[in-house]
């Protein structure tokens, strides 16, 4: 029944504040928390990847989840629109970055790889917020006449 109130773009909006919160938490973490932290073993930094960047990860998975499926939601209906193949784009990059950086944190790298993967899944990020931001009116305007379609029935 949630999913029938909610949309497939509400879902992403959803799953990018999970993202953004992920973020926030680990450069908190990183910053404030144990800002010299560099684990010394694979092990350890399993732990590390597997508590401090979870919400991370699920915010990314999320947000690659939730594009696609509203992306095959646009196809399946028959509309047009870039919003959400940028989106969608855009959340693969995040992924793809994501996974990019936590590699390289399991190789234990101490090369500069590893920050300049993570700048990428913000970057893919902020691709799926912008174009989510700049189709609102569009979405605004689909559902007016969609509102005024079922009122003339």
């Amino acid at each position: 029944m949630l999913t029938r109130c909610i949309t497939p773009r509400t879902w992403i909006w959803i799953a990018a504040g999970i993202q953004l919160s992920g973020l926030a938490f680990d450069a908190m973490w990183h910053g404030l928390v144990n800002p010299g932290f560099e684990a010394g073993t694979v092990s350890q930094m399993v732990r590390h990847l597997a508590s401090v960047h979870l919400l991370l990860y699920i915010g990314v998975v999320s947000v690659l989840l939730s594009t696609g499926w509203a992306l095959r939601d646009q196809i399946r209906r028959g509309e047009r629109g870039l919003a959400l193949p940028i989106a969608f784009a855009g959340a693969v990059l995040s992924t793809a970055g994501e996974t990019w950086h936590a590699h390289e944190h399991l190789q234990l790298s101490i090369t500069h790889s590893a920050a300049i993967a993570g700048s990428t899944a913000s970057v893919g990020l902020a691709i799926v917020v912008a174009a989510l931001w700049a189709s609102r009116h569009a979405v605004r305007g689909l559902r007016s006449a969609d509102r005024a379609r079922r009122r003339a029935a």
